[in-house]
């Protein structure tokens, strides 16, 4: 996808309000290479994840290497915060990212092959409040925003015992519509069968509707931590379903799993989504390491403000556009050009420097100028400028003073 320059317009907003919000809830940025060793995925998100089994952009480079660009934040991330013994900093490391992604997958309304994603981690902390807080920083950032009626669908994974058990459960459950399911789910089956439960295929919605519910299997621990986030959840006003059905698409999720979900945008209702993944840090070499965080596309949070009806353009700087109405103003039409720059005013100027005033001004309309300014023979001869206010059509003789400040 192209991003043309109205489109950035929007996406410069968004940018602004997401850097306010993540440094007030005390993030810092971080940026991971474009690709990875393929590895990092295939252990991270999982074989059976749609991310590995459908949609990594691979190649081998000229040392014989598997190289994937990235198609999520996460693991990335991780991988860094390991690599530069980043456990040695004060504990969580609270980073946050927005960096461009790459996933072989059907482009959909607001889902492109290359997009952008936004995301946080925080990584050393295995507290419920940190589950809280960022879901909380997540609702607080689209609330600028503007958006209204959006809801958290939240679930709880369980820890690894909670999990084991209830993939137990899945098997012998699943096992029985197993000759109904195709290759692809006949490998879930076997090798995460919670995958099941995030299926799209219309044939086996009912059977997933009445499989077990992982609600009923988990630890002790796994409940309280998922009640007390429930309870902070509700003290800071956001509203939330529990959905049982919730696993998200990759596998190093446990315990909290959640998504932002708006009620304007269909099936494909997500806008973001994330969860905890205490065991991603010991799968790629380093100690176990609690963690949590969110990601989320900035094409799909752009096509959900259209539907939403969010203008967040506001009011933009006036723009200037200067024209030459003779060969002998070239010099002063350059060095206005750059004492208004200089104090902040948006100016430009046709670079042949062509003296037709009438093409100019069209020019100077063509690109939405506000003000045109007109130096020629008169005006160096006088020592003022003559500016056209392009909106009321008004044209006046002002100094150089008296021009500054009709153009802020």
């Amino acid at each position: 996808m192209d991003y043309l320059p109205d489109y950035f317009k929007k996406w410069k907003a968004i940018e602004k309000i997401w850097r306010e919000t993540v440094y007030d809830f005390g993030f810092n940025e971080i940026q991971t290479p474009m690709f990875e060793h393929t590895e990092l995925f295939t252990r991270t998100a999982g074989e059976t994840s749609d991310i590995v089994s459908k949609e990594l952009y691979t190649f081998m480079d000229r040392g014989g290497r598997s190289l994937s660009l990235r198609p999520e934040g996460t693991s990335p991330v991780v991988r860094a915060y390991l690599e530069n013994n980043m456990s040695n900093l004060p504990q969580p490391v609270k980073l946050f990212y927005l960096m461009p992604m790459f996933r072989y997958e059907r482009p959909q309304a607001g889902r492109y092959r290359q997009h952008t994603q936004y995301g946080v981690e925080v990584i050393g902390s295995p507290s419920y409040y940190t589950d809280a807080e960022v879901i909380n920083m997540a609702f607080s950032f689209y609330k600028k925003i503007g958006f209204e009626g959006l809801k958290i669908q939240i679930n709880s994974l369980g820890d690894k015992e909670s999990r084991q058990a209830y993939r137990n459960s899945l098997v012998e459950y699943f096992n029985r519509y197993a000759s109904d399911f195709n290759e692809e789910y006949q490998n879930k089956l076997q090798k995460n069968p919670l995958r099941i439960l995030d299926t799209k295929e219309e044939s086996l919605k009912e059977i997933v509707e009445h499989a077990p519910k992982v609600i009923d299997f988990l630890s002790g621990k796994s409940q309280r931590h998922f009640d007390q986030l429930l309870n902070y959840l509700t003290k800071f006003g956001i509203p939330y379903n529990i959905n049982n059905r919730l696993v998200r698409g990759l596998d190093y999720y446990n315990d909290t799993v959640f998504e932002v979900v708006s009620n304007k945008l269909g099936a494909q209702d997500a806008i973001a989504g994330g969860g905890r993944y205490d065991g991603l840090i010991e799968q790629i070499g380093g100690k176990a390491t609690a963690a949590f965080g969110f990601g989320a596309g900035m094409e799909r949070l752009l096509f959900a403000l259209e539907k939403h009806e969010i203008d967040l353009t506001g009011e933009q700087k006036k723009k200037t556009y200067i024209v030459t109405a003779a060969e002998t103003a070239k010099d002063a039409a350059i060095e206005l050009i750059n004492r208004l720059r200089d104090m902040g005013i948006s100016c430009d100027i046709d670079p042949t420097f062509d003296t037709k005033v009438k093409r100019q001004i069209g020019r100077a309309v063509k690109l939405s100028a506000d003000f045109v300014i007109i130096i020629g023979d008169e005006e160096l001869d006088n020592h003022y400028f003559t500016v056209k206010d392009l909106h009321k059509e008004t044209q006046q003789q002002l100094g150089f003073e008296a021009l500054v400040e009709s153009l802020r």
